[in-house]
């Protein structure tokens, strides 16, 4: 009998401490699933983060180079100055790129300087384009820019908007120089590419848009072509350039020589434009071989203008 007396008691007291710590479900409040907690329960989470969460990085964003497109043309596309481009593309020469390489195009609070061509250009006279449809459908146009004052200038741009009879459909692309600088009283072509479609008949217009003249000229360096020979082949399609260009520098040094060769109809007509670049150490003769092809997008051609740049590699 005393046995399960205290069995009974013992029973009796874990009822009792159950019953204590139980609570009707109606007392709990419960935070529905998918529905933002309390601002009491907010601030429980606050205090339990001590570290804050990591702002996601934007995505690197590239740009693929297209015929006729230059490391200025690129930055002016996505308002951008020309060096920021430059700078986060290290490995890339601004003067060398090819069809299809990729460009890392930097946020544009990479530079304080705000890039902009609200301010009116130097003075550059310019040819009226001449425009040509290659067999792919797409066109090629070019004109030449010349540099009348008395200080050179640089980052030559042109934009060249492409429209229908009414005007209504356009489209525009930047026509730059093979190279950076035009020298006082020089002269340079300018190319720009629209891939296909075409539009048929079609109008166009150019607008000078950057010419900056240069308050330092010691970034290049005195070039000059000794002598130079154009060999062009039996269909008048392709002609080669070959050149010695003497350059005024420091022996030992080494430097980056660019030739611009425009081919011409026998009309004068620019028909054809590339760059051909040659990199080498100076020595006591201070003499760098530049040889090379230019191509022509429509007529034979009858002859080849070539101007020379040079600068230091870094």
């Amino acid at each position: 009998m005393r046995k399960n007396i205290c069995l009974f008691v013992l029973t009796a007291v874990v009822l009792c401490g159950c019953s204590e710590k139980e609570q009707p479900l109606n007392d709990i409040e419960l935070t529905p699933y998918g529905v933002a907690p309390t601002r009491a329960v907010q601030s429980d989470l606050a205090e339990a983060t001590s570290t804050p969460l990591p702002t996601p990085s934007p995505t690197p964003q590239y740009h693929t180079v297209q015929a006729g497109e230059t490391m200025s043309s690129i930055a002016l596309f996505y308002d951008l100055n020309t060096n920021d481009v430059v700078l986060a593309n290290p490995d890339i020469n601004p003067n060398a790129m090819v069809v299809g390489m990729q460009v890392l195009i930097p946020p544009k609070i990479a530079s304080t300087e705000v890039a902009s061509i609200s301010s009116a250009p130097a003075p550059v006279v310019l040819s009226e384009p001449a425009c040509f449809q290659e067999k792919s459908g797409g066109l090629w146009c070019f004109m030449n820019a010349t540099n009348e004052n008395d200080f050179a200038v640089e980052n030559v741009l042109v934009k060249i908007t492409l429209g229908d009879e009414d005007g209504s459909q356009l489209t525009a692309q930047i026509a730059a120089a093979p190279f950076n600088m035009i020298p006082s009283k020089g002269q340079l072509p300018l190319s720009a590419y629209f891939p296909p479609p075409i539009l048929q008949p079609y109008r166009y217009s150019s607008l000078l848009i950057s010419a900056i003249p240069v308050e330092d000229e010691s970034r290049y360096i005195e070039a000059e072509i000794l002598d130079q020979s154009v060999t062009i082949s039996e269909d008048g399609l392709t002609a080669e350039i070959l050149t010695r260009v003497f350059v005024n520098g420091t022996v030992g040094k080494t430097v980056r020589v660019w030739l611009s060769a425009a081919a011409l109809d026998d009309e004068g007509n620019i028909i054809g434009v590339r760059r051909v670049e040659a990199t080498g150490s100076l020595d006591e003769v201070g003499v760098v071989a530049v040889n090379g092809y230019v191509y022509s997008v429509s007529a034979p051609i009858d002859s080849v203008q070539v101007h020379v740049e040079a600068m230091y590699t870094k």
